[in-house]
């Protein structure tokens, strides 16, 4: 028996609605969902917007991760039907130059390259997905407002969520937090957030792709004096980044948008005709780059797991991988317990806490390594200075250097191998 989703707590001996619920449905979440699902768990998730049409969310799937889809049968079904482009090098463009800093082309046997597909393509193939096993609830439209916690106001045991204007109670044996660099989960959870500090934000916007357009993957990055660029393929359009450094957004405002029209021009002169567009500094959209990190990524019944749990910045492009690794090791941690009825709430608690042991040191790992690329993008930019340190063109000038950089880059990326329970499905 299910408690009724208009509140009444659950008493001892009857079932909770849910097994798991999942509150965000960005990689990490829609990944722990399949996972748990495949598995054999019940599980909710819930996800605030309509569709999973989001601005502006990274797209590049590491080699590991492409792995691991394969191991789950989904890699060559996803990279046939969706459009997607592939980078087999990390690139960096300075006056008309291009160095080549990290080749993946050994960093898998199989996939030796990062596909770049727009998450508005991943996550709805996910869900699709995760929708043919019958454990899987899916809410779009369910905004979560707070969190339910046994008699004695303690363990998480559930949310609130408003959908369609009515709101619910819904149970659950734990909770997962994937709901983002916002995450609200994390507030209500009591969680300490710190930022460890950003050296760039992003301002971003978008111009239509024609198929005349250069074939350029996303892995690139372009200088300009003052300035770094990014050109993200998304199908159908281009995502543009100016970085700048973090909180000079005011400087940008007063300098108006000229300066980011002609840095685009000058370096990539084909996006002129579709640049007459930006006008106003208005239609930028700024992204505040930050690296947080929390005091801990769970409480008795709660659990954070990707940006919830450790914000994480653009450069690189790694934060939809770390976001699955995550949603991996938890689904690994969590199951047993999921499967098993009579498994006590600490049986459940140890498995957040083994993830977090598991999780933790490579994010933090990747944080430290952001930090210091930041710091040295934004001395960079300050100076002028657009051509790649002499550590760079040095791997740009010995192959052998780049591919060991190429390699040891996506090495970073751990994705631990499935459960059994998740294979057989």
């Amino acid at each position: 028996m299910t408690t009724d989703h208009g509140g009444g707590r659950p008493r001892a001996g009857e079932a909770y609605d849910t097994g798991c619920v999942v509150v965000g449905g960005g990689p990490g979440g829609v990944m722990l969902a399949y996972l748990l699902a495949r598995g054999g768990a019940r599980v909710t998730l819930l996800e605030s917007h309509g569709d999973f049409n989001r601005r502006f969310r990274g797209d590049s799937i590491a080699p590991a991760i492409l792995d691991y889809l394969h191991t789950l049968g989904l890699a060559d079904e996803m990279l046939e039907t969706l459009p997607h482009t592939v980078a087999g090098e990390f690139v960096w463009r300075a006056g008309g130059r291009a160095y080549i800093l990290a080749d993946y082309r050994r960093a898998s046997r199989r996939y030796p390259y990062y596909a770049l597909i727009p998450q508005a393509r991943f996550l709805p193939f996910m869900a699709e997905k995760a929708a043919a096993y019958p454990g899987l609830e899916l809410r779009m439209g369910a905004r979560v407002g707070r969190l339910l916690r046994d008699g004695d106001g303690g363990r998480v045991n559930g949310v609130a969520y408003t959908e369609d204007g009515v709101t619910r109670e819904l149970r659950a044996r734990v909770v997962v937090a994937a709901d983002g660099r916002n995450s609200k989960l994390r507030g209500l959870g009591g969680f300490t957030a710190t930022e460890l500090g950003a050296g760039l934000d992003v301002l971003w916007y978008a111009v239509p792709r024609t198929p005349d357009d250069p074939p350029l993957s996303g892995l690139q990055l372009v200088t300009a004096p003052g300035a770094l660029l990014a050109v993200l393929n998304q199908d159908t359009s281009w995502q543009l980044g100016y970085l700048i450094a973090a909180g000079s957004h005011g400087r940008v405002r007063e300098r108006g948008v000229g300066a980011v029209v002609e840095a685009f021009t000058r370096e990539l002169p084909w996006l002129r005709d579709r640049l007459f567009s930006l006008t106003d500094v208005n239609q930028l959209t700024l992204l505040p780059v930050r690296i947080t990190t929390v005091d801990t990524w769970y409480r008795p019944g709660l659990l954070l797991i990707g940006d919830a749990a450790h914000v994480i910045s653009p450069v690189g492009g790694n934060g939809i991988n770390l976001a699955i690794a995550d949603a991996a090791a938890t689904a690994n941690a969590l199951l047993p317990c999921l499967l098993d009825p009579a498994a006590p709430a600490a049986a459940l608690d140890a498995a957040c806490r083994e993830v977090e042991a598991v999780r933790r040191p490579p994010t933090d790992k990747e944080q430290r390594s952001q930090r210091r690329a930041e710091r040295a993008a934004a001395a960079r930019m300050a100076k002028g200075t657009t051509a790649p340190p002499f550590v760079f063109r040095l791997f740009d000038r010995v192959p052998a250097l780049a591919t060991l950089n190429g390699r040891q880059n996506a090495s970073l990326i751990r994705v631990p191998s499935p459960r059994s329970e998740i294979l057989r499905a």
